[in-house]
C-alpha cells in the first residue's frame, strides 16, 4: 500500500442543513516570523473556510482532532487538504474576504506574529444522514509511521453496512496524487473478500514512504464510506472532487469518516 499519515482526524457527520447557507467565519494563523505575511494570511484564509464548513454542516467530532499542520512541510497545503476533506460533506461554492486581513505581532508574545482573516462563505450541503442507528467508528493503531510499519484499522459498526475505504495521497507526483480504493481491493488486501461489515472488522496494511517525494515527512488520509447498499465505486479517482461528485448525487444512506496520519522518512 502507498504512503500514509499526518494528523489524526476521525470525523463523523450526523446532520446537515437542507439548503445552502452563507456563513461568516474567521481564521487565525500564528507563526514566529519564518514565513511571509502573504503565506500566513493564505493559511488563515483556509482555516476560516474550514471553520465555515464546520459551523454550517453541524459537525460532530467523534474523537479529538489533533492537527499537526505546523509540523508538516507545506502548512498551507495541509490546511487546504483538510478543507477538501470537509467539502465531501458541505461544498464551498463561493467565498470572499470580509474587510482587510489583520496582521501584526501578538500582544505579550515577542517574536510571534499572526494573520487573521474573515471570510464570507456559501456552503452547499451534500449528504444528510438522519438515521441515528446507522453509524460506525474507526480507530488507527497510531498516527505516525515509517516505511514497512503496519497500519492497523479497527472498524466498529452499529448494524450491517457496506464499507469502502479510499486512500488520498495529496502530496503530488505523477504516481501518487490520486484517490485509490484500497478496500475492498484484492491488490491491497487479499484476506478480506466481503465488504459487508456486521459488528467489527480489523484490517492491516503496510506503509511506505513515497520515493518520488524529497520531504522528510508526508501526510496521507483515509476516507471511510459506509452505505446501506453496495455501491460500485471506481478503483481510482483522479481528484478528490471526482469522489465528491459521486457522494453528492446518490440517495443511498451513507456515513463518512476521515482519518489522517503521517509517514516520516
Amino acid at each position: 500500500m502507498k504512503k500514509i499519515i499526518t494528523l489524526i482526524l476521525i470525523l463523523s457527520f450526523i446532520g446537515y442543513p437542507l439548503k445552502a447557507e452563507i456563513v461568516t467565519e474567521t481564521g487565525k494563523h500564528r507563526h514566529v516570523g519564518n514565513i511571509s505575511k502573504n503565506d500566513s494570511c493564505r493559511i488563515a484564509e483556509q482555516k476560516a473556510k474550514k471553520n465555515a464548513i464546520i459551523k454550517s454542516i453541524g459537525q460532530v467530532v467523534s474523537s479529538n482532532v489533533v492537527s499537526n499542520c505546523s509540523d508538516v512541510d507545506g502548512e498551507f497545503d495541509c490546511e487546504r487538504n483538510q478543507v477538501s476533506l470537509f467539502e465531501l460533506n458541505g461544498e464551498i461554492t463561493r467565498s470572499a474576504r470580509v474587510g482587510k486581513a489583520k496582521y501584526g505581532e501578538e500582544l505579550g508574545s515577542e517574536g510571534i506574529y499572526f494573520c487573521e482573516v474573515t471570510m464570507r462563505v456559501n456552503v452547499e450541503p451534500i449528504k444528510k444522514n438522519l438515521d441515528p442507528t446507522f453509524q460506525f467508528d474507526v480507530k488507527l493503531n497510531k498516527k505516525i509511521f515509517q516505511t514497512n510499519d503496519i497500519i492497523e484499522i479497527e472498524i466498529n459498526t452499529s448494524k450491517k453496512m457496506y464499507m469502502s475505504i479510499f486512500q488520498w495521497l495529496p502530496y503530488g507526483g505523477k504516481k501518487y496524487n490520486v484517490i485509490t480504493k484500497i478496500f475492498p481491493n484484492k491488490k491491497f488486501n487479499k484476506k478480506v473478500k466481503n465488504n459487508l461489515i456486521d459488528g467489527n472488522i480489523k484490517l492491516e496494511y503496510q506503509v511506505y514512504f513515497p520515493d518520488e517525494i524529497k520531504k522528510d515527512k508526508v501526510d496521507e488520509y483515509m476516507i471511510f464510506i459506509a452505505s446501506e447498499r453496495d455501491i460500485n465505486w471506481l478503483n481510482e479517482y483522479a481528484k478528490i472532487e471526482g469522489l465528491k461528485r459521486q457522494l453528492s448525487k446518490t440517495n443511498i444512506l451513507m456515513e463518512k469518516h476521515y482519518s489522517g496520519y503521517m509517514i516520516i522518512k
